[in-house]
């Protein structure tokens, strides 16, 4: 028969109690000793969910060692109450208050001496379940944090990748910059717009398509630009006489600047029909950016 006459040691359980209120108090352990940068919060929400788990296996161990000794010491105290109660002593009794004020002091319930002792020193709990319901709270505390972190590491993410494509724009920009201005021998400072004007004036179906492309997309002040480039228009051939009469008739009555995108010589036409297509594709591109 199992020798139950003294109690057994119960661990210790509550290594829960020992995490973190909020996985922000994780920060410093999540930052690296070879790095002066702030940790970004799902790295931190990793540590905070680490350290939780690992403080949970500890309790959920130390209970599981705890079973027998608990058992034992139930055992143990269920057998002192019931000699106790054979003995014909009283879980408790009534006395009277002799430390009350009142005229007529009432009685007040005193616990047996020994149920202290037993609570004292015949441990039957290891405070398991209160750490459960630690373990719970600060796992949905932990987990909406995490899931917050997840979403700001998407946008930082998003940000970067942005910025990236950004960058990579600017170095093909300039490179398309740099590659122009060297085509033509213009001014090593010169930007698109300056660009975009002399070279405009190296082919005046150029000029005039430009216009035209520039009233498509903005014809909030009339046809002024499309009625300039034509003024410098000089007629050398019958086709130059066909673009010019073709044109002409947009202005009359003008109201759209779609127009210059249906009539028979387009800019899209003007532009194909230019012999030198190098410095007809330069113009669009330096269209393209003086336009942002």
């Amino acid at each position: 028969m199992e020798d139950i006459t003294k109690a057994m040691p119960i661990e210790k359980v509550g290594f829960v109690g020992q995490c973190q209120s909020h996985p922000s108090g994780y920060e410093h352990q999540a930052t690296s000793r070879y790095s002066y940068h702030k940790p970004s919060t799902k790295r931190i929400a990793e540590i905070a969910m680490q350290a939780l788990e690992a403080a949970r296996a500890k309790d959920v161990e130390a209970h599981e060692r705890n079973i027998p000794a608990l058992a034992h010491n139930l055992a143990l105290r269920e057998r002192i109450v019931g000699m106790m109660k054979a003995a014909g002593i009283p879980d408790s009794w009534s006395e009277r208050d002799t430390s009350s004020r009142a005229r007529y002091p009432k009685n007040k319930t005193v616990a047996a001496g020994y149920l202290g002792d037993l609570a004292k020193h015949v441990v039957i709990a290891d405070g398991f379940a209160y750490a459960t319901s630690t373990y719970e709270s600060l796992k949905t505390r932990y987990q909406a944090y995490a899931e917050e972190a997840g979403k700001e590491a998407e946008r930082l993410e998003r940000e970067r990748a942005a910025e990236a494509d950004r960058q990579k724009e600017e170095r093909r920009k300039n490179l398309a910059l740099a590659s122009v201005i060297l085509r033509y021998g213009l001014a090593e400072d010169a930007d698109w717009p300056e660009i975009l004007e002399q070279l405009c004036a190296k082919d005046q179906r150029l000029d005039l398509a430009v216009a035209m492309q520039q009233t498509r997309a903005d014809w909030s002040e009339g046809p002024d630009r499309v009625s300039n480039a034509l003024d410098r228009f000089v007629i050398e051939t019958t086709e130059d006489k066909d673009i010019a009469n073709d044109v002409l008739r947009c202005l009359d009555g003008f109201d759209d600047g779609r127009v210059f995108r249906d009539t028979t010589w387009n800019y899209d036409r003007l532009f194909a029909s230019v012999s030198d297509q190098q410095l007809a594709a330069d113009v669009q591109t330096a269209l393209t950016h003086t336009s942002r």
